[in-house]
């Protein structure tokens, strides 16, 4: 249990850190803030010669959750007094039922769904890795007593520092090959994921795909009486679009009947899915074409491309390159590949070419007028901007990133 009578560091002053400021401020708390990367102008900002100094006076340590504590980092021989913001819910929850989402790709999207369904019968928010936070309310008593579920949407860097926080209902969405310049290698980042079941109530359930779980249950000890498998089988002549929106859905029908066996499933229509997930956004003359701005990671982009049936497909990759597997290679087939940005290569040395080629280009504006061009003279049925790498080399986001791609659609395309 948190003391918050104790004294705390806020290291990182980003979106986290300010929440983490709001709630100790609004409970009287003693706290003191400290970033590694910008000067803080605030009166309870610490230098790093103030906090050598006193470091030992601080009881808990409330991190951002990407902040990575390895053996050479100043708090490294703290790690048991580490938290992160969403540890502080622990003293705020009373009668709400907290569900955990975790997973490579699909989590929001699964958030979403969830709520959506649940939000017939039950008062439920999101928050977590989704992009809300409630720990800056100023009577944050009084905004949970009006909650029925919290559905927390939980990265592999929350999973790896929080202590406190317990769940009701874990689900895994899928684990891909990812951050791996935080976790080194695919094995550490996996188990990061299967951290959530530790997060459990006792008689608490895990929900998985069996293809998931057939793939990890060797070397992942997974507790089979909490343990519930969805059905994975999808089918094949979907749009890419519904298919993974079925591919979501599928993966929470258990968790819901399990919750609540009165929640009509099959009646209930999903009318609302988040921007740029392998969102449809042209549909004529027998081309479609799909926005999922949302993929940083080039293994599920590569596995989206691949579910395309069609031998006239373009997929659209770039961004920030996210560190992989130098030893493993991407298998690519019957596609044009469009690679934008400036780490371009990073791409092209990752990827096999199966009866595929490619271009490069500098940026998405110098792509899209090669992509005029080609579908002039050339009958491509479907084209996948599915980038596979982080937004953050040109873009303030993915949503900016993906809003971009569609305005170039717009003047270009159409």
């Amino acid at each position: 249990m948190i003391n918050l009578k104790k004294n705390f560091l806020i290291y990182g002053y980003g979106i986290s850190g300010k929440s983490v400021e709001k709630y100790l401020n609004n409970n009287n708390c003693n706290y003191n803030i400290y970033d590694d990367f910008k000067k803080v102008n605030h009166k309870k900002a610490i230098s790093e010669k103030d906090l050598s100094k006193k470091i030992n006076e601080y009881n808990y340590f409330v991190v951002s959750p990407s902040i990575k504590i390895e053996k050479n980092h100043f708090l490294y021989k703290y790690k048991k007094k580490i938290l992160i913001d969403l540890d502080f819910l622990s003293l705020e929850l009373k009668s709400q039922k907290i569900f955990g989402v975790t997973g490579t790709e699909g989590k929001s999207s699964t958030c979403n769904y969830l709520s959506q369904i649940i939000s017939k019968k039950y008062s439920t928010k999101i928050i977590g890795n989704f992009g809300n936070t409630i720990l800056d309310k100023k009577n944050l008593t009084k905004y949970l007593s009006k909650i029925d579920i919290l559905i927390i949407e939980l990265s592999s860097y929350q999973l790896d520092k929080l202590k406190y926080l317990k769940l009701n209902y874990a689900l895994i969405t899928n684990i891909f090959s990812d951050h791996l310049d935080y976790h080194k290698n695919i094995k550490n980042y996996v188990y990061s994921k299967f951290r959530i079941q530790d997060l459990l109530y006792d008689k608490s359930k895990l929900f998985l795909s069996n293809k998931l779980y057939l793939k990890y249950q060797r070397y992942i000890k997974i507790n089979k009486n909490r343990l519930i498998l969805n059905d994975d089988r999808i089918s094949i002549k979907k749009d890419l679009s519904d298919y993974f929106k079925e591919l979501n859905l599928n993966s929470i029908k258990k968790l819901i009947i399990n919750f609540d066996p009165n929640l009509k499933f099959k009646k209930i229509n999903i009318t609302n899915d988040l921007n740029y997930r392998n969102q449809l956004v042209y549909n004529s003359n027998n081309l479609k074409i799909y926005n999922d701005s949302k993929c940083t990671n080039l293994n599920n982009a590569i596995y989206k491309n691949n579910l395309i049936n069609s031998v006239n497909k373009i997929l659209i990759l770039g961004g920030k390159f996210k560190k992989q597997d130098k030893n493993l290679k991407y298998n690519i087939t019957n596609t044009l590949v469009l690679i934008f940005g400036g780490q371009k290569d990073l791409f092209i040395n990752q990827l096999k070419f199966i009866h595929s080629n490619y271009f490069k280009f500098n940026n998405l504006n110098e792509l899209f007028k090669f992509l005029k061009l080609i579908i002039k003279f050339n009958k491509y049925e479907f084209i996948l901007f599915s980038p596979g790498g982080e937004s953050y080399d040109s873009y303030k986001n993915y949503l900016d990133r993906g809003n971009h791609f569609n305005q170039l659609i717009k003047k270009v395309l159409l």
